[in-house]
């Protein structure tokens, strides 16, 4: 059996967000990888993860293309690591082994595993492609998949009535305290996990 460590509640699904839980999502790690100067790096990630563009091609409502042709058109300075950055941010993200471990500690203890995550369509892909605990969910509600995004109450719904949970034993474990506040006003159990967080440090499995 699997508890959550905060209140002892029984717990049969276990629900991951990807970035900072699974995959280790740094775009200011990416960048210093990629070579790009840090001076640039606050502009950079106003465009990527924070700028209503990324928001939609998260949600899958517009293209790869049309995301670098606004990015271009909002920082026409900063094209060439515009284009860089785009042509290869997913390249620097990866597993967090100790957090893909407890997913496979949390599998084999007997609950059920799923995926709620804000992601665009080719960057999980390659995800997909390049890690292998993929294969082993139960389930998955992808942003760009549903047109939905975290925290729209609508995205929590779906996956619990997609693949019919009880929220009173389905943990949702995310990194970001807005889509934790959502999946709790949603009826889900909740871990916030710090960047760096273990998730076996919230959850006991017992005989």
């Amino acid at each position: 059996m699997i508890y959550l460590n905060e209140d002892k509640t029984p717990l049969n699904a276990v629900i991951f967000d990807l970035g900072n839980v699974l995959l280790d999502y740094n775009p200011r790690r990416f960048m210093a990888e990629m070579g790009i100067d840090p001076c640039h790096f606050d502009r950079l990630t106003e465009i990527f993860p924070s700028s209503e563009e990324w928001q939609q091609l998260d949600a899958g409502l517009i293209s790869d293309d049309e995301f670098l042709t606004a990015a271009l058109r909002k920082e026409p300075t900063l094209r060439r690591e515009i284009q860089l950055y785009h042509k290869h941010w997913y390249d620097y993200f990866h597993a967090i082994p100790e957090n893909v471990a407890a997913f496979y500690q949390l599998k084999e203890a007997g609950a059920k595993t799923y995926i709620l995550s804000n992601f665009q369509e080719t960057c999980f892909r390659k995800m997909l492609e390049r890690n292998v605990f993929f294969d082993d969910i139960d389930g998955a509600v992808i942003s760009y998949e549903c047109k939905l995004r975290k925290p729209q109450p609508e995205i929590y719904e779906l996956i619990i009535s997609r693949y019919q949970l009880d929220p009173a034993h389905s943990v949702f474990i995310d990194d970001m305290e807005v889509n934790i506040k959502a999946a709790r006003e949603a009826g889900l159990k909740t871990i916030l996990l710090p960047v760096g967080g273990k998730i076996m440090d919230y959850l006991t499995i017992s005989e």
